[in-house]
């Protein structure tokens, strides 16, 4: 929801803190005392920190929606799809339409395939069995349809 004056913080704080930055660089020198120069950086860094938690959230996702799919391990799935679901309820808490927009499902993609390297020493082969390019949807991966979606396992390669 936007605020009464029609700014974005409450709808999009990601664009909000971008925009008022802008603004801020704009506006004539009122004062040698006021950096805004500094003051629109630290806006800024608000929002990008925003974004750098989605951004974080979908590899740790993509990370185990791989795991639940490929490892053929059986234990862990609980705890994997019970994170998965945390992470899907703090990207609600997060996401806009412009955080969305700079998501990069490569990128992310690409993240996650290095937090799952770190798991083939207890599933050797892992990485062989993992596509190249991401088998999820944004949709997918942020569970947007407001039901918990997980992949169904494949059978390990003997």
């Amino acid at each position: 929801m936007a605020a009464a004056d029609g700014s974005r913080y409450d709808d999009d704080f990601y664009a909000w803190t971008q925009e008022q930055a802008e603004l801020l660089r704009r506006l004539p020198t009122v004062s040698n005392h006021l950096d805004r120069e500094l003051i629109a950086e630290e806006i800024e860094d608000l929002g990008r920190s925003e974004l750098h938690a989605v951004q974080s959230l979908c590899e740790h996702i993509i990370e185990h929606l791989l795991k639940l799919e490929y490892s053929g391990l059986d234990e862990p799935s609980g705890h994997w799809r019970d994170e998965i679901v945390e992470w899907r309820i703090q990207l609600g808490r997060k996401l806009t339409r412009s955080i969305v927009a700079k998501l990069d499902l490569a990128d992310r993609y690409r993240l996650a395939l290095r937090l799952l390297r770190r798991f083939e020493r207890a599933v050797p082969g892992l990485m062989d069995r993992v596509p190249a390019e991401c088998p999820y949807s944004l949709d997918q991966i942020l569970g947007s349809s407001g039901e918990d979606w997980f992949p169904s396992p494949r059978a390990a390669a003997p």
